[in-house]
């Protein structure tokens, strides 16, 4: 790994952590911003992230094509995900990104909490600050999502 700086966060949900699992996995579609498609044409692409050991996390546009962002290395239904994605140069890389969500029970319902470390020639600080406020949102349009909210705009 490099010594550039390790994206964390956390979030906590008023949601059981089934609800979240459910919400990351199979409804991922659902709740997934029209910003972040790589490519497809809006009402005819879908996102998907298949919860087992070779699972994809990809996009699939209508008429062919689509992007596959990573794989599914390691899942415990309902309390953890690691998978692991590839970032080409145009994105900040060339680099492979290794992902974690870890899922606990709380009082309050649920503490998600999102790691990525990455392994290639450290990013600038630009691309970290814009993957870092990327993530932060995907976690808040989830989390508004699964909670009933309106979803933060992006910026």
């Amino acid at each position: 790994m490099t010594d550039e700086p390790r994206i964390k966060l956390r979030t906590e949900i008023a949601a059981s952590p089934e609800t979240v699992w459910d919400a990351l996995t199979n409804k991922a579609g659902k709740w997934w911003p029209a910003e972040f498609y790589i490519g497809g044409e809006p009402g005819k692409r879908s996102y998907h992230f298949e919860a087992w050991p070779g699972g994809r996390v990809y996009e699939e546009w209508e008429g062919g094509g689509g992007l596959l962002w990573g794989q599914v290395c390691h899942a415990v239904p309902g309390k953890l995900l690691k998978a692991t994605g590839f970032t080409f140069p145009e994105w900040g890389g060339p680099a492979v990104a290794f992902l974690t969500w870890k899922l606990e029970a709380t009082d309050a319902g649920c503490s998600l909490q999102f790691d990525e470390q990455r392994l290639g020639p450290p990013a600038s600080a630009e691309n970290v600050a814009a993957k870092n406020k990327g993530w932060k949102f995907l976690m808040q349009v989830m989390k508004a999502y699964i909670e009933g909210a309106e979803p933060p705009a992006w910026e």
